[in-house]
């Protein structure tokens, strides 16, 4: 038995029709990199394609696109990050790729052995990737280079931060670009918003969004009003493997971090840190089964995490819920906010070796 990873498919496309109803007439463009959050890629992708019509993705890198492409080559595939003129030739047809610099621009036209899809990604403020505003208006006002550009995009720093300064000095300088776009009779898609800023009721979605963390069902903005409209799709579940009793003053694990106040029952999941269970829950994470929660304790191994059942005694082979569910000491949001970080790196953490199922 293994551990296993239930995403909903369902919650996908209640997620996606619900940024979908706000944006309209934009278009969404879910976001599937990081193999969909740590959902599954492929299925999510077919799914969307298949049930609702989405016929445009985004991924990070090339080697992501190619296995999208592999499987679904009438839909298009936005890449964001940088792809160099050494992998040009393993481009899929129906990819479409960012130009993030002037070097790159030259490197890509220089070495393109036909007319190549693009979009402009201009930083406003992010400086991770970006063209300046003025090379983005250089790039098509004087376009010479072999490419087709089929629209501009720039990223959020800080869309989901409860300060809106820099998010409101960034949308002010993209709107000033895309007024500039507009006046040179530049038609492309324009896009800027991703989830949080899709959920702010004051953004111009402009031509379409880019659906990544709220596709998955949570809300990352700032005061988080609409957790309630979305639905978390993923849901961890571990087999319980053993159950054995310890004695009041035993402890549990590496390095004796907790120890038993009473006689009581330890069970262990087969569930750890090489699975995607960060180890600095060790004595703070819970999990649920039949409607109780168990804490964790001892130290979070790379195989396993140790429970207290207390006086209960359930078989081996049932499976606990350890990340979603309906407990809400369990779910993604609430670990978290235990480990200080944010649901992305929570469900991009579980780690292909836990089972896929939808």
């Amino acid at each position: 038995m293994q551990a296993i990873c239930q995403v909903s498919l369902d919650a996908i496309t209640q997620n996606f029709t619900y940024f979908q109803k706000r944006v309209h007439p934009a278009q969404v463009i879910p976001v599937v990199k990081a193999n969909a959050y740590g959902h599954g890629a492929l299925r999510v992708t077919q799914h969307l394609h298949k049930e609702l019509g989405v016929g445009t993705f985004a991924v990070a890198t090339l080697e992501e696109a190619q296995e999208l492409a592999a499987n679904l080559p009438d839909i298009s595939l936005l890449i964001f990050s940088r792809v160099f003129p050494s992998e040009l030739s393993s481009v899929p047809e129906n990819a479409i790729l960012t130009v993030g610099s002037m070097e790159d621009a030259k490197a890509l036209a220089d070495n393109a052995a036909s007319e190549i899809r693009v979009l402009l990604n201009v930083n406003t403020g992010m400086n991770r990737l970006g063209l300046t505003q003025e090379q983005a208006l250089d790039l098509i006002e004087g376009h010479t280079l072999p490419m087709r550009i089929e629209g501009v995009y720039s990223h959020f720093s800080s869309s989901d931060t409860a300060s809106e300064l820099v998010y409101f000095n960034q949308n002010m300088e993209f709107n000033s670009l895309v007024e500039k776009l507009r006046a040179t009779g530049f038609q492309g898609m324009i896009h800027f918003a991703n989830s949080a800023a899709g959920l702010n009721d004051n953004q111009n979605p402009f031509d379409g969004m880019r659906l990544g963390i709220g596709l998955y069902g949570y809300d990352t903005s700032s005061r988080g009003k609409h957790q309630t409209f979305l639905n978390p799709a993923m849901t961890i579940k571990a087999p319980l493997i053993r159950v054995a009793r310890i004695t009041r003053g035993e402890s549990v694990s590496y390095a004796e971090k907790w120890q038993a106040a009473i006689d009581t029952n330890i069970g262990t999941l087969r569930f750890g840190y090489a699975d995607g269970y960060s180890r600095a829950l060790s004595n703070r994470g819970m999990v649920s089964y039949n409607g109780k929660t168990y804490p964790v304790v001892g130290t979070v191994t790379m195989d396993h995490i140790m429970i207290d059942l207390g006086q209960d005694e359930p078989e081996t082979g049932e499976y606990f819920t350890v990340m979603g569910g309906e407990s809400s000491r369990v779910q993604i949001h609430t670990i978290s906010k235990i480990l200080n970080t944010i649901p992305y790196e929570i469900c991009c953490a579980i780690s292909a070796r836990v089972k896929r199922k939808y």
